[in-house]
């Protein structure tokens, strides 16, 4: 079957409404012109042209009217004074506006970071959550680290299926990313988030307790009405196109009932939850290497959170850029929280705040091995977009060189559809349909100079003219792809393609009629359930920063009644805020294992390699920030609990590396630490070494004291403590 068998019999204009195709689009667009801001001028010339010119009877009318107002001397009538923006239009555009295109773009920076956060967590998916890790999910459930928090990873157990969990985490970021499904996707991806993150309290820090909040408070936003899977298919299922005309028409790719603007008590509380981040962060740095401007030296000699890369470049650090850096932070933080919420030039207080935001932790991201801390935060601050933002933009991505005419087989479904989908991306308005029968494999283009364009070259040209197009559209160009693009859109123009994938032309262009009122009045109702939700968890977020946070609970006792503590606590969405405070960290340590294995050699475990107590020498251990926090939090007392888990895991040592040989016999566990160097030196001094327990597996020594020195090892059974 070839294109010519899904031509309608009546030709793409008998397939319009049932009224006059020409008037009712003309009367669309003529609506659209004056909704989008034509003028009250415009609008009075609109009805004299749509009434015709007033009749004899009438002007003389107006005549004897004006003439009887001279004779009364009436003094003309003053036009009505121009009503400025109320106080609440100020608020509203000030604090409670979102632009849905901000909260697009967020959701697919949002879906990115989720993503790269999963494979962060990869290299450690088993060590931490299996049966076979550090903290075996029957040792948490009966030993709970914390007051009750839920996490989802709890019920699985063994590896085969926490890597099908994965497997489902990803395919639900991915979704996320694209807007399929999305306000699902962010429920889900909330549920994952708070799990992971909940699941072993030994390795978090307030960059999971950031990246929660994240996904607590974007799940209260629209972040699939713009740039959206869903929003593409919704645009097409509401508008149907069929002709040129139809397609040229871009008054409804949006919902009428979704503008730009998204109204929501979400917006306050957001400035307050991000400005509450940095404003108590910079409150509790009151230790003297903060006032001093040192506290960057020290933090860049942290072995354990360092990466390599700044291990090797720290030591020629000049002493004035340390000085500026920390300066700059504590400035940063202070500044941050002024912007943010001043009502004052608030376009560029934002745009400041933004720019601020992603210096600061570019910075820390690049330079520390701090989990999602920074590139949450830096997620976080793609909200403050605002409409003048996007006016820029489109402004200056906007290149009027690269408008073309698409030409388009009106007969081939592919063809229609490929149109329709490039109607709704074409966000710049530099694409013009045009139906030709004779478009070389169903689309090709007509450049401004009337050269016309086919096969890949063709493609590449639509690709440049829709946003970000021009990234990937040089690709298309390249020989050996140019001519796999040409070649296989000639393929599916010639077998119909798009019509054995389901592609349909409409029958009939159409505009979905709106909602019915009782569909309409469903959504308020769940607009005002969803503000109720935000002002609840904005309590228990307020209560928990009163209990957390030093500078308050050591100067007022507040209550925590039950009901906002499980509101803050039971996914773990705190509000302690004093990151490096009151001083950084000037310290620093790792665990070191000292265990012998079967045939008498020395190693740890965690490495593989023989233990190395040397820390006044260490370059960056290179640990990542998961195994970073385990060590840091094991050592204390009050986790001496989880320590049989983790003699558990050490004993597992040659089932990971698949060497009997490997099997541990016995061992001790130190804590080395080290003090990091004075201002103005490089050397660390005064290393320690603190014994933290020692162990030994009953079964390996059985086996050690069977076979003679040099006998052949044996595979070990599953060893016990």
């Amino acid at each position: 079957m070839n294109a010519n068998d899904d031509r309608d019999e009546r030709g793409p204009e008998g397939a319009l409404r049932d009224e006059d195709p020409s008037e009712s689009r003309g009367a669309g667009r003529e609506a659209a012109a004056a909704a989008g801001g034509s003028g009250a001028g415009d609008g009075a010339r609109g009805g004299e042209r749509a009434g015709g010119a007033p009749d004899d009877e009438e002007r003389g009318a107006a005549e004897d009217d004006g003439d009887a107002a001279g004779e009364d001397d009436a003094p003309p009538a003053a036009p009505p004074p121009a009503r400025g923006p109320s106080m609440w239009d100020i608020l509203r555009d000030s604090f409670f506006t979102f632009d849905r295109r901000t909260l697009g773009f967020t959701r697919i920076l949002l879906g990115f970071f989720l993503i790269g956060d999963l494979f962060r967590r990869t290299w450690a998916w088993t060590d931490m959550f299996a049966d076979i890790g550090v903290l075996p999910n029957h040792v948490n459930l009966w030993r709970p680290q914390g007051s009750g928090n839920f996490s989802l990873v709890n019920a699985f157990s063994t590896s085969g299926e926490l890597w099908v969990l994965w497997v489902v985490i990803f395919a639900t970021y991915v979704c996320l990313l694209i807007g399929w499904k999305t306000k699902l996707m962010q429920v889900l991806s909330l549920v994952f988030v708070t799990s992971m993150n909940g699941r072993v309290l030994l390795i978090e820090n307030g960059g999971y307790v950031v990246h929660n909040l994240l996904l607590l408070w974007t799940c209260f936003l629209p972040l699939g009405d713009r740039f959206s899977l869903d929003a593409l298919l919704a645009s097409m299922k509401r508008s149907r196109e069929r002709t040129a005309d139809d397609l040229n028409d871009r008054t409804t790719i949006d919902d009428p009932l979704k503008p730009n603007d998204f109204v929501t008590v979400l917006g306050p509380v957001l400035l307050i939850q991000i400005s509450a981040i940095y404003f108590f962060n910079v409150v509790h740095k009151t230790g003297p290497a903060w006032k001093n401007g040192t506290a960057i030296h020290y933090v860049l000699y942290v072995d354990r959170m360092v990466t390599p890369i700044v291990a090797d470049i720290r030591d020629y650090a000049p002493k004035f850029l340390i000085l500026f850096m920390t300066k700059m932070v504590i400035a940063f933080e202070a500044a941050m929280p002024v912007c943010l919420l001043s009502p004052l030039g608030r376009v560029w207080a934002r745009r400041l705040a933004l720019v601020m935001m992603n210096i600061l932790h570019i910075g820390f991201g690049t330079t520390f091995v701090l989990g999602p801390f920074a590139w949450a935060l830096c997620v976080f601050s793609t909200l403050l977009f605002g409409r003048e933002d996007w006016e820029i933009a489109a402004r200056t991505m906007r290149r009027a060189h690269r408008a073309r005419v698409v030409l388009f087989d009106p007969r081939s479904p592919g063809a229609v559809l490929a149109c329709r989908v490039l109607k709704r991306m074409d966000r710049f308005g530099l694409l013009t349909f045009e139906a030709s029968s004779a478009a070389a494999h169903g689309l090709a283009v007509r450049r401004p100079d009337g050269a016309p364009v086919e096969g890949a070259g063709a493609l590449a040209d639509i690709v440049a003219a829709i946003p970000l197009g021009p990234v990937v559209a040089w690709m298309l160009r390249l020989p050996l792809v140019r001519d796999a693009a040409t070649a296989a859109m000639a393929a599916a123009h010639r077998r119909s393609l798009g019509r054995a994938l389901g592609a349909r032309i409409p029958e009939r262009s159409e505009v979905a009629a709106p909602p019915a009122p009782l569909r309409l009045a469903g959504r308020k109702t769940l607009a005002v359930f969803r503000e109720l939700a935000v002002l609840a968890m904005f309590a228990g977020a307020v209560n928990q920063a009163a209990v957390e946070l030093w500078v308050i609970k050591n100067r007022w006792k507040v209550p925590h009644p039950e009901e906002t503590r499980v509101l803050a606590q039971k996914l773990r969405f705190l509000q302690g805020w004093f990151m490096f405070s009151p001083n950084p960290v000037m310290d620093d340590g790792t665990i070191v294992v000292d265990a012998v294995t079967v045939d008498g050699r020395h190693i740890d475990p965690f490495t593989g390699k023989p233990p190395n107590f040397d820390l006044l020498h260490a370059k960056s251990f290179a640990y990542s920030q998961i195994w970073c926090d385990y060590f840091a939090r094991i050592k204390l007392p009050a986790n001496t609990s989880y320590r049989d888990a983790m003699k558990e895991y050490m004993y597992r040592y040659p089932e990971r590396t698949g060497r009997p040989e490997d099997a541990i016999v016995s061992g001790d566990v130190y804590w080395v630490k080290d003090w990091n160097p004075k201002w103005g030196q490089t050397e660390s001094y005064g290393e320690e070494r603190e014994r933290l327990f020692s162990f030994h597996n009953p079964k390996a020594q059985a086996r050690a004291q069977a076979e003679p020195p040099g006998a052949p090892a044996q595979p070990s059974e599953n060893p016990a403590n």
